[in-house]
C-alpha cells in the first residue's frame, strides 16, 4: 500500500504525548519526515505562546528536514470551571496556548509556507469548538477561535496553493480527558469513574477515540488524497454530536 505522505517535511506541536504523539508516529509510518515540538520531551522544546521560541521551532525544524510543508498546530491545555468561578488567570492562560500558540504557529507556516505556493496547514480544534460546554467556557473559547481562525486563513492562502483545515475530536484517550473527568467530579461533586461513566453514555459506540484515529485523520487532510479540502472543520465523533 502506498504511502500517503512520502517526501512530506512536517512539525508537529504539542508532540509530546496525545494526539501530538500519535501524529507523529502516523506521519512517519506513511513516509513522512517530521519534527516534534512540544515544552519538553520531544525533538525541539518550544513554548507556543512565545514568538519567537515559535520562530525558533520552525528554523531548527527547516535545517533538520531541509525545509518544511506541513504543519500541524496541536498544543493545548484544557481547565474546568464553572464560568462564574472561572479566574481570570486560568482563562488568559488556556486562551493563551489554544488560541494565541494556533495563531503564532499558523501565521509563522502561513509566512514559510505561502511563497513557496505549497504546502498544508492542519490544527486541532475540538467538539468544543462547535458547542458549547458547561464547565468548559474557556476551553470553549478557545477552540471556538481555532475554528475561525482556520477558516479566515484558509480563504486567505488559497490563491497562493496552501491548504488549511482542522479536526474536532470528541473524547479522545489522552490525559487531558482524564484531567476532564477529574475536573468535572471536582465541581460536580461526584466520582472520577461516574463522571467517566456519563461520558461514554453520550458516544453511540460506547468508548473514546484512541489517538491514532484522530492521527489517521489528519494523515488523510495532509496527503494528496484531501487535494481538494480546505476551509473545513472534521468531526471525529463516532455520532456522539450528530
Amino acid at each position: 500500500m502506498p504511502e500517503l505522505l512520502a517526501g512530506r517535511k512536517a512539525l508537529v506541536t504539542g508532540a509530546a504525548g496525545g494526539i501530538g504523539a500519535a501524529t507523529v508516529e502516523r506521519f512517519r509510518a506513511e513516509g513522512a519526515s517530521v519534527v516534534g515540538a512540544d515544552l519538553a520531551g520531544s525533538d525541539v522544546d518550544c513554548d507556543v505562546t512565545d514568538e519567537a521560541a515559535v520562530a525558533a521551532a520552525f528554523d531548527a525544524a527547516e535545517l533538520r528536514l531541509g525545509g518544511l510543508d506541513l504543519v500541524v498546530a496541536n498544543a493545548g491545555v484544557l481547565h474546568v470551571s464553572t464560568f462564574v468561578d472561572e479566574p481570570l488567570v486560568e482563562f488568559r492562560r488556556v486562551l493563551d496556548v489554544n488560541t494565541v500558540g494556533v495563531f503564532l504557529t499558523m501565521r509563522e507556516a502561513a509566512q514559510r509556507l505561502a511563497p513557496r505556493g505549497t504546502g498544508t496547514i492542519l490544527a486541532t480544534a475540538s467538539q468544543a469548538g462547535r458547542h458549547g460546554y458547561a464547565g468548559l467556557g474557556a476551553y470553549c473559547a478557545s477552540k471556538f477561535a481555532v475554528v475561525g481562525m482556520v477558516e479566515a486563513l484558509a480563504k486567505e492562502l488559497a490563491p497562493a496553493g496552501v491548504r488549511v483545515a482542522c479536526v474536532a475530536p470528541a473524547l479522545v484517550a489522552t490525559t487531558m480527558q482524564d484531567d476532564l473527568a477529574t475536573g468535572y467530579a471536582e465541581i460536580r461533586g461526584r466520582t472520577f469513574d461516574q463522571i467517566r461513566r456519563g461520558m461514554l453514555a453520550d458516544v453511540p459506540v460506547g468508548r473514546m477515540a484512541e489517538p491514532d484515529e484522530v492521527a489517521r485523520v489528519f494523515a488523510f487532510l495532509a496527503s494528496e488524497l484531501a487535494s481538494y479540502v480546505s476551509g473545513i472543520t472534521v468531526p471525529i465523533d463516532a455520532g456522539e454530536c450528530i
